[in-house]
This record gives C-alpha cells, sequence and structure tokens, in this order.
C-alpha cells in the first residue's frame, strides 16, 4: 500500500505558503487590531526575537490552547521554528492582548510531544496533522509506533505562558 503524500508536500501547499507569504503583514495588524473577531480563535501573533539578527519578528500562527498552555503545528519548510528551537521568550497576542511565554520545538522522542500533539486535537482537531503527514487518531494519539520522520512532516511548538499574565500595552 502507498503512503499518502502529505499535504505539505503539494503544489498546492507550496502556493498557499506564498499566498500566506504575501499576506502575513495584513493579518499582522488585523490580528492585532480589535477587528480580529473571529479569526482570533484560531490564530495569534507570535512575536520573537531573531537568534543571529537581533531583529524583532511578528508572524500570525494557528493554535490551540489549554489554559497556560498553546501549541503551535508548523511546516519545517518555514524558517520562523529556528529562532525557537531550542527554547526562547516570546510574546503571543491572544484575546486582544499580549502575553510572555516561553516556546520551544517539541522533538517526537520527548512525551511532552504527545501531549502537545493531544492538545491540538482536542482543540483544532486531528485534520490538521494528518494533512501534514501525522499519522494521529481522534483522540489525539500518534498511531505509528514508528516516531522517526515525524519531525520532517510537521513541528510542534509548544509554547508555556507566563504565570504573571498580560504584558504592557505598550509592548
Amino acid at each position: 500500500m502507498a503512503t499518502p503524500t502529505a499535504f505539505t508536500d503539494t503544489r498546492r501547499f507550496k502556493v498557499m505558503r506564498t499566498v500566506v507569504g504575501a499576506t502575513n503583514p495584513l493579518m499582522v495588524r488585523l490580528l492585532g487590531s480589535r477587528f480580529a473577531g473571529p479569526m482570533g480563535k484560531n490564530l495569534m501573533l507570535l512575536r520573537f526575537t531573531g537568534r543571529t539578527s537581533g531583529r524583532v519578528f511578528t508572524t500570525p500562527v494557528g493554535y490551540a490552547r489549554e489554559g497556560g498552555h498553546v501549541v503551535v503545528v508548523t511546516s519545517p519548510t518555514y524558517r520562523w521554528w529556528k529562532n525557537i528551537r531550542d527554547g526562547a521568550d516570546v510574546d503571543v497576542h491572544l484575546d486582544g492582548a499580549w502575553r510572555r511565554g516561553r516556546a520551544r520545538v517539541v522533538p517526537p522522542t520527548e512525551p511532552a510531544f504527545d501531549e502537545a500533539v493531544a492538545l491540538q486535537v482536542r482543540g483544532r482537531g486531528p485534520g490538521m496533522l494528518r494533512g501534514f503527514g501525522v499519522p494521529v487518531d481522534d483522540a489525539g494519539r500518534i498511531t505509528d509506533l514508528d516516531r522517526s520522520g515525524l519531525d520532517q512532516k510537521a513541528l510542534i511548538v509548544a509554547i508555556d505562558l507566563a504565570a504573571e499574565g498580560l504584558l504592557d500595552a505598550a509592548a
């Protein structure tokens, strides 16, 4: 039986990635405003500092959240995640306000990977992960015991929000 092609390997994904890149500046402005509306339920702004440039970047990302834990699933073909791979302080714009957090890419070999995948499935369903080619069941469990190569299909970014809550509005 042939392995299905992951969505991220399709021409459609490559076109979508180009469109998303072109519209990101508009999305940053919209999500950072009071007009985010229903889009803010699935998209947030992630602000981080470049690891080599020192520049501050802000990008819109899809997310799932439970309390102080936020999960972002992204394609390895994007580059922003390299800035937080080993852990970095970040700011996230959720519910109309900026919050401080600590983000890192979680490898598939860690138990935290399974917890993050389960949170993603509870929050947004299994479709996105399956689209990336990650074998996940409806309960959020990885169905394939072989985890090798999972990080070539999708990356899981876990963000733990700081207990102190909201940042200064000027941040």
